[in-house]
């Protein structure tokens, strides 16, 4: 058996009758959800998925998307979640570099994945979820079948290929294995104190590490329970906790500053939930304190990357330092290295860089691409890309990420993916993507320089916008004669960070 289809039967035949998963408030026991995993199974082995073979999934949360992805596991198969936002020449990267020989989407998502798979370099099985399968597709709802003839036994691999935001080239393939996966959860409950009788609440999508291991895992691996929202509401979030009972729930530094400011003064309603803790990372001093005076709830602030996830870990009462994103976790080392190579001093910001203490927790590797594998080691030391400095107690604050990449409403945003289709326009010579914060937000905004510069920008940005993610779409673009730019002609994008918002800048949500 893999080591996931150890994991699941190992607590559902422990917990069967408990309830372990809501969807938008609809539920089902560790038992049925291990009955209709085993079902869905039986059937995609007999469509020919089986150990090794590659699966795409592009589907929104729902109590199928969990089948798919756990039906997948105890089959041995390496699955890639996608994100549901990229559409076109974005998607059809994923779907190539992933080499996936079946994609499993919802029907929401039919029409896009038919036009990529037509584009495709080789034949791709399309099974579809919520609607009738058209010609050459199949249906995910018809492969639910007895699943009393499955043996899993003798069945090994499973690993999981997970898209970073592509930063100086294309979104490359973070691949990790089951027990990674399943140590990484157990690691989350550890920290959180959770055990049966807890609730979890997460409210990101399937494709995100976060919901996956750290919250759906993570739960499972408690013996507790997790309720998974489709929608992210910031005004009624304690009231949802209320109502559900949650008792635990991830955040982003952005998410959590949302639900803070839509919580409106109740003095009397404050106190009462029955949350007790939050896990995530990028959440301010701040919010830290007012969520811990105002409500009562402490908060378990981690810094970490797809590659390498739970690399410090600031644990509630450690006395990591404020502000911190804590101490080295026991997955990994951390140091930080100055600007000249060497040892940076204490408080010396400089480039943070990991080390694996246990096997498989780190990535194995970028798929399909040794040499980015290869380029992201320096003696055995994985560079995150990111800076920060440590404290003399050994403290982690993040300071920036050195990679070109920004966020927005809780997405990480690849500069280089947005540019790259920019300038696939013709119309189009230079584009250079970054982020600029307006009203504590970062937006999109776009520097253009054009063909012919009477053109207009905001038909370039509507015809390109079919091949972006909504969130990626830039709210800002403006046209300029040249770049800022240094003596080897690299554009300076810290100084049209420095120009904001300028007057000939279009603020394409004001179009009609």
């Amino acid at each position: 058996m893999t080591a996931m289809a150890e994991f699941l039967s190992a607590q559902a035949a422990h917990y069967g009758d408990e309830e372990m998963l809501r969807v938008d408030g609809e539920g089902r026991t560790y038992g049925a959800l291990m009955r209709d995993t085993r079902s869905l199974a039986a059937g995609l082995a007999a469509l020919g998925v089986g150990s090794g073979t590659r699966v795409g999934i592009l589907m929104d949360t729902s109590h199928r998307t969990i089948d798919v992805w756990f039906a997948l596991s105890l089959l041995g198969c390496v699955d890639a979640p996608f994100n549901c936002n990229y559409r076109g020449s974005l998607l059809l990267h994923l779907v190539e570099d992933s080499e996936v020989q079946f994609i499993v989407c919802d029907a929401l998502h039919l029409d896009e994945v038919q036009r990529v798979v037509r584009d495709a370099s080789r034949e791709i099985t399309v099974i579809v979820n919520g609607a009738d399968a058209p010609g050459g597709a199949v249906s995910l709802g018809s492969l639910y079948r007895d699943a009393e003839a499955l043996d899993l036994d003798g069945i090994t691999g499973g690993e999981v290929i997970l898209y970073t935001s592509g930063t100086t080239g294309p979104s490359k393939g973070v691949v990790h294995n089951q027990r990674g996966a399943i140590l990484l959860a157990q690691y989350v409950a550890e920290v959180c104190g959770y055990g049966p009788g807890d609730r979890l609440l997460n409210f990101f999508p399937l494709y995100h590490q976060n919901a996956r291991y750290t919250g759906v895992l993570a739960a499972i691996a408690a013996g507790a329970a997790v309720d998974l929202e489709r929608k992210f509401s910031s005004s009624g979030f304690w009231t949802l906790c209320r109502d559900r009972g949650i008792t635990a729930f991830n955040y982003l530094g952005s998410v959590l500053t949302m639900i803070l400011s839509g919580a409106q003064p109740d003095a009397a309603k404050d106190r009462d939930h029955s949350v007790r803790v939050g896990w995530g990372a990028g959440a301010s001093q701040k919010d830290r304190e007012e969520l811990r005076e105002r409500f009562g709830v402490e908060l378990v602030e981690v810094y970490g990357l797809t590659e390498a996830p739970m690399a410090t870990v600031n644990l509630i009462g450690s006395g990591c330092a404020v502000g911190s994103a804590g101490r080295a976790s026991k997955f990994f080392e951390v140091r930080v290295v100055a600007d000249d190579g060497g040892p940076a001093d204490v408080g010396e910001p400089g480039d943070i860089q990991l080390r694996p203490r246990l096997d498989d927790v780190f990535t194995r590797g970028y798929y399909g691409n040794d040499r980015a594998t290869v380029a992201a080691t320096q003696d055995l030391w994985f560079n995150t890309g990111d800076r920060g400095y440590l404290s003399a107690d050994g403290d982690l604050f993040f300071a920036e990420r050195a990679k070109d990449s920004l966020r927005r409403r809780g997405e990480n945003i690849s500069a280089w993916e947005v540019e790259s289709v920019l300038v696939a326009d013709p119309r189009v010579v230079e584009a250079a993507v970054y982020g600029v914060v307006i009203d504590g937000d970062e937006e999109v905004m776009a520097a253009l320089l054009l063909e012919e510069p009477d053109l207009d920008p905001r038909a370039i940005v509507r015809d390109i916008a079919g091949n972006l993610p909504k969130y990626a779409v830039p709210r800002f673009v403006r046209v300029v004669d040249d770049m800022p730019r240094t003596p080897t002609m690299k554009v300076q994008k810290n100084e049209l960070k420095k120009d904001g918002v300028t007057p000939d800048t279009v603020d394409l949500t004001l179009e009609k």
